[in-house]
């Protein structure tokens, strides 16, 4: 769906191809159903990336009210300065969640925004005493900027 572009005023989407996917349908909740035509779909070079019905239906979005959203943040991302600001997310946060994940958390036992936060924290704070832990253990520390060096004070 990254590769289609969702125009708001007119509430379609269009495939790499050049096709139009209109919507269909909208069901109470919000989610809106947008479909092409099979012909156009079958006849596409990107048919065998952007098709995957057996049948040989059209491409075929589910999406609901935060579509705007969801393409104004696409278009955010795209920018030079975003992704530099996602390279280092890479190095800096998601190891972190990698690692709370390995210790055995895998979801929340409680429910509500409130209780959850609180339950991460909790989760958040069990993990950096870890860390603390550790390095007081090897007897290393962590300069302002750089990789761990020997503390002589321990």
């Amino acid at each position: 769906m990254a590769d289609f572009d969702y125009n708001e005023e007119k509430y379609i989407f269009i495939c790499p191809g050049g096709q139009i996917l209109e919507m269909k349908r909208e069901s109470a909740d919000g989610t809106c159903i947008y479909q092409g035509e099979a012909k156009a779909c079958a006849n596409c070079p990107y048919q065998s990336r952007c098709c995957h019905s057996k049948k040989g239906n059209a491409r075929t979005i589910s999406s609901d009210d935060k579509e705007p959203l969801r393409q104004q943040m696409n278009s955010k991302m795209e920018k030079d300065d975003a992704k530099a600001v996602y390279k280092e997310r890479k190095v800096i946060v998601e190891p972190v969640f990698g690692q709370i994940k390995n210790t055995g958390f895998r979801g929340f036992s409680v429910r509500g925004k409130e209780k959850a936060g609180g339950e991460f924290s909790l989760v958040c704070a069990v993990h950096n005493i870890k860390k603390i832990a550790k390095a007081m253990i090897k007897g290393l520390i962590r300069p302002e900027h750089g990789k761990l060096v020997k503390n002589h004070a321990i």
